[in-house]
């Protein structure tokens, strides 16, 4: 189990809860080093996803004289999911002009673009900052794998539960060839360093494939 250590530096702005998304990323488990991470069960949507609390080992420290609620001061954790805006917040644009869950035929297209993209820019494993909670080798995905992945995860999510006439229009846009439905995905997590800053980090590309008709 990692452990996670607390900074010491007011951090106002990093604490600030995200507002609800539709970010697929939000309903994958938090990514804890050499843990097996699956995509959520057929019956779970986006939209029925609870977060959860955060485990026992980040919870907050005996109280220090001058700290708030048992905190550093001006430090909260972050409870909420770690997301792919939290880990490449210059995604975001890209990520928000995805067509919406609700119109599995567009984001097949939006998915097969990104794909492409993807492909002729992957990311690679670079060594990683341990002292502020990395690990030795961190994957650093390119941005079209994000989004890539994104698109990906909303279109499975679009598709568990769909109807015959939707799957049917997005496997006119994916072809039949079954390569043409895998892709990469990614979760990610942080890591709050005493006296430096909350970091995020991705992990290694996990495989993944769109369901079939």
């Amino acid at each position: 189990m990692r452990r996670v250590v607390y900074i010491a530096v007011a951090m106002l702005g990093l604490a600030a809860c995200s507002k609800p998304t539709e970010l697929a990323s939000e309903a994958n488990a938090v990514y804890e080093r050499g843990a097996p991470t699956e995509l959520p069960p057929d019956s779970v949507t986006l939209d029925s996803i609870v977060p959860e609390a955060p485990p026992e080992d980040i919870a907050a420290p005996d109280a220090q004289p001058g700290s708030e609620s048992g905190q550093f001061p001006g430090y909260a954790p972050k409870t909420t999911a770690d997301t792919v805006t939290d880990y490449r917040p210059g995604v975001a644009g890209d990520i928000a002009a995805l067509p919406r869950v609700g119109d599995p035929a567009a984001l097949a297209q939006a998915f097969v673009d990104w794909k492409a993209r993807a492909a002729s820019s992957p990311g690679a494993f670079e060594e990683g900052a341990v002292q502020l909670g990395a690990d030795a080798q961190e994957y650093r995905p390119s941005d079209a794998e994000l989004v890539t992945a994104e698109a990906g995860d909303r279109l499975s999510a679009a598709l568990n539960g769909a109807d015959d006439a939707t799957k049917v229009s997005v496997s006119a846009v994916l072809g039949p060839d079954p390569a043409a439905r895998n892709y990469k995905r990614f979760d990610f997590r942080h890591s709050d360093v005493m006296g430096s800053g909350r970091y995020f980090y991705s992990s290694a590309p996990k495989d993944a494939t769109v369901p079939g008709v």
